[in-house]
């Protein structure tokens, strides 16, 4: 017997989020249960993975992290789902990829394993909320109890059998991992990003990389894991290739986690005349990997700065379209949102209406960028933007118009310009 309803759940049309899981897995997922249930437990996924970083915030640590736990909930969620809708259910007797991939992850990242559990009853407990939700929702009142008593005793085994594996998968890969000499070369970067002394000769010699020279920091990641080559293959293949367009001497290459890593590059010098347009131009022909980077620093100290630069830029470069993000291009702006929520006050305090949503007033918004970072010429404006100079005055004095009687466009327009650029960074 198939549990019908459970092929019918849909989505909140007002929550659209996009399945965390790599594309093939999803089409392949839709075809068994429907396009409604995988799609549902995206959503389900999202509002669980929230919860979990408000609760345990260890499973945060950048975007990478983040996917990761978002794809594990995610195939635990649609694996719930199958046992539900299958009669007889099946015995949970395996983890999904993702979340063995999540708890090889955990292991490596040192979370403790009371805070990996911790996360597991949080999102189980998400998605028996939903579930009860949903059969109130599907089900015939004559039918609602008997219904709802089956969900919550599978779910209760499925949770316990999935806390269980979990647990046995972590604690075999800690154990790995702390006997290996990729955990070794992963602690001695964690002392010099945390800025604890190091002996640079003994680091030098275990890296195989030289921590006293000039570096250059990238972070490298995939923002789709499926497909061919593996994800890591394609990470290294690209930190070759950047190797190569710098002529750098050195390489030092570390993972992050499943889709990412950190690299550092020995420069010859800091000259940075057309390196990343070069380094752009190399990135975009790869099409699969995308990069932020550091400014050239030198010694321990610089490896430490030029990495926590390629960090901020990052986190610029996950709300852009661009395959590279230099933080040499995009440090003013990095500083004035490493708190967004203060950054998001400041632009509505500074552009007021300005600031909205849709389409025609970021046209605005941008025109007016463009013409005062070019020193208020109408012409390099026009030509920058690809419209008339009518255009440009049309659209300047329209936005002047938007903002806010205490914010103007002559005289000092510090805030404003920053405000203009922290909006576009942002896509406000």
């Amino acid at each position: 017997m198939t549990h019908q309803w459970l092929l019918e759940l849909q989505p909140d049309p007002d929550l659209a989020v996009e399945p965390a899981l790599p594309s093939a897995t999803v089409a392949g997922t839709a075809e068994t249960l429907g396009t409604g249930p995988v799609q549902w437990a995206a959503q389900i996924a999202e509002a669980a993975g929230r919860e979990i970083l408000e609760q345990v915030p260890e499973h945060g640590g950048g975007q990478g992290p983040v996917t990761t736990l978002r794809r594990s909930i995610e195939s635990a969620v649609l694996a719930a789902v199958r046992l539900l809708v299958s009669e007889p259910p099946p015995r949970v007797s395996a983890l999904t990829d993702e979340t063995r991939e999540g708890c090889r992850e955990f292991a490596r990242r040192g979370i403790p394993l009371d805070q990996v559990l911790r996360g597991v009853r949080l999102g189980h407990g998400r998605l028996a909320h939903a579930l009860a939700a949903a059969v109130d929702e599907h089900v015939a009142p004559d039918r609602r109890l008997a219904e709802l008593r089956r969900v919550n005793d599978l779910l209760f085994v499925y949770a316990d059998s999935h806390a269980s594996l979990m647990a046995e998968e972590y604690i075999a890969e800690r154990d790995r991992w702390r006997g290996s000499d990729e955990a070794a070369r992963r602690a001695l970067v964690d002392d010099v990003i945390a800025g604890r002394p190091v002996d640079a000769q003994a680091a030098t010699r275990r890296l195989h990389y030289d921590i006293s020279r000039t570096h250059l920091a990238a972070v490298l990641w995939c923002d789709d894991t499926g497909g061919n080559p593996p994800t890591a293959e394609r990470l290294h293949r690209t930190a070759m290739a950047m190797t190569r367009t710098m002529a750098a001497a050195g390489m030092l290459l570390v993972p992050a986690d499943n889709t990412s890593v950190w690299a550092w590059f020995t420069l010859a010098d800091e000259d940075t005349a057309g390196r990343t347009e070069r380094l752009r131009d190399s990135l975009d022909r790869q099409r699969d990997v995308r990069a932020a980077l550091g400014p050239p620093a030198s010694g321990p100290q610089g490896m430490r700065r030029s990495h926590l630069a390629a960090l901020a830029a990052q986190r610029l470069a996950h709300r852009s379209q661009r395959w590279l993000c230099d933080y040499q291009e995009v440090r003013l702006v990095a500083l004035a949102t490493a708190e967004p929520e203060h950054a998001h006050w400041f632009v509505q305090d500074v552009l007021g209406p300005l600031a909205s949503g849709g389409d025609r007033v970021r046209e605005l918004r941008e025109t007016l960028r463009v013409y005062l970072a070019e020193e208020r010429s109408l012409r390099t404006a026009a030509e920058r933007l690809h419209v008339a100079r009518n255009t440009v005055t049309y659209r300047v004095k329209r936005a002047e118009e938007l903002l806010p009687a205490a914010t103007t466009t002559t005289g000092n327009s510090l805030e404003l310009r920053l405000a203009l650029e922290i909006a576009q960074h942002l896509h406000m």
